[in-house]
């Protein structure tokens, strides 16, 4: 013997799961991605020349508004006094002194970029004034 009743209530399940289930997979498609809203970073590191111990870092990260900012940091063993020096696509785009002096002996620079069309070449060197010691890094960012 047949129930309706039964059958009713599968046919009428399956009638809302197949639209249930086009709407989820519509606001998925919809919806952006947790990756699209980060922005991208570049970052790059290495040994200093003539210095056993100090080491040298560069990020550069694509801001929300479009600028990029530039981190530099010199990990070192002494609280020397450094000259530094960043440069975008060859260009001078800030210079200056600084002295190690964190509780590590680093230091770090930190400055705000245009984000040019095209790939951006970022250039971070750092002498110290007391040694032979220079720290030298590159990087491209492609954003």
């Amino acid at each position: 013997m047949s129930h309706p009743e039964r059958s009713t209530s599968r046919g009428w399940a399956a009638r809302l799961a197949l639209p249930a289930a086009v709407a989820v997979a519509a606001a998925a498609l919809v919806s952006p991605a947790p990756a699209q809203a980060k922005k991208a970073n570049v970052v790059a590191e290495g040994p200093c020349k003539e210095s056993p111990s100090s080491t040298w870092k560069l990020k550069v990260q694509q801001e929300e508004n479009g600028s990029l900012t530039v981190i530099a940091a010199v990990f070192s063993d002494d609280t020397d006094e450094w000259r530094w020096k960043l440069k975008h696509n060859d260009d001078v785009s800030a210079k200056g002194t600084v002295t190690a002096r964190d509780a590590d002996r680093s230091f770090r620079i930190s400055r705000s970029m245009l984000d040019f069309s095209g790939p951006d070449e970022i250039t971070f060197r750092a002498g110290n004034k007391d040694s032979d010691e220079v720290c030298r890094g590159d990087v491209t960012f492609n954003g």
